[in-house]
């Protein structure tokens, strides 16, 4: 994962994504660049382990997301279908336009006309809002699902909805470990709601308990 995110962020080669598994989904293309400098991946629709630039990682499908996760947890890389940004360990690095998102129901953008971005609005970089956060189980695994931004903080501040990076730190039995991931918010009110978005932690609920103990402290920021 350390080779990948070097390469994403010199953002100077040609990468390609394969899956380890003969079989294979649907292949989604995404052009990045930044900087004048450009990458392509092609992206197994089928996820689970992949070789990415001659390190395995897990790759993960959400809603509107592929989320690129190390061995045993290190570096993350998060594309969004959607506002077409990709994040390493929730700094944005680069934008990206897609060819055959039809395969996951949504429309292509590598041909689209560069003025109809979608906008999304992010708070200043070097602002940071306190969350409520939460531990929960899927499939064994342990996650953790921020659910809102608590404050203090102000609506101008933000759009309507957007995407917000999330920072945690979770502490318990002598132990300390952080995580990171990008999610999706909402004004509703004067509230500001997160949809849900797990933020994977790569363990299950076993571990993460023999490793923190069954009730750690979980500290939560937006930013």
């Amino acid at each position: 994962m350390k080779k990948l995110i070097k390469y994403l962020t010199s953002l100077s080669l040609v990468i390609l994504l394969f899956p380890m598994s003969a079989i294979s989904g649907e292949i989604i293309e995404a052009e990045c660049s930044s900087d004048g400098k450009s990458a392509l991946f092609l992206i197994d629709t089928d996820g689970g382990k992949q070789v990415i630039a001659g390190s395995e990682a897990d790759v993960r499908f959400t809603k509107n997301k592929v989320i690129l996760t190390g061995e045993n947890g290190i570096g993350q890389v998060i594309i969004d279908f959607e506002s077409g940004r990709l994040f390493i360990d929730s700094e944005k690095t680069a934008d990206c336009k897609f060819s055959n998102l039809e395969a996951l129901g949504m429309e292509s953008t590598v041909n689209a006309d560069a003025d109809a971005e979608v906008q999304v609005t992010e708070p200043q970089e070097s602002k940071a809002y306190k969350t409520i956060c939460g531990l929960d189980s899927w499939n064994d695994d342990m996650i953790i699902v921020p659910t809102i931004i608590s404050g203090p903080f102000s609506l101008d501040d933000f759009g309507d909805d957007g995407n917000i990076g999330i920072e945690v730190l979770v502490d318990g039995n002598g132990n300390q470990a952080r995580f990171s991931g990008i999610v999706e918010y909402e004004k509703v009110g004067n509230r500001l709601e997160l949809d849900g978005d797990e933020i994977e932690t790569t363990v299950t609920k076993v571990q993460f308990q023999e490793h923190f103990g069954l009730f750690p402290t979980v500290t939560c920021n937006a930013g």
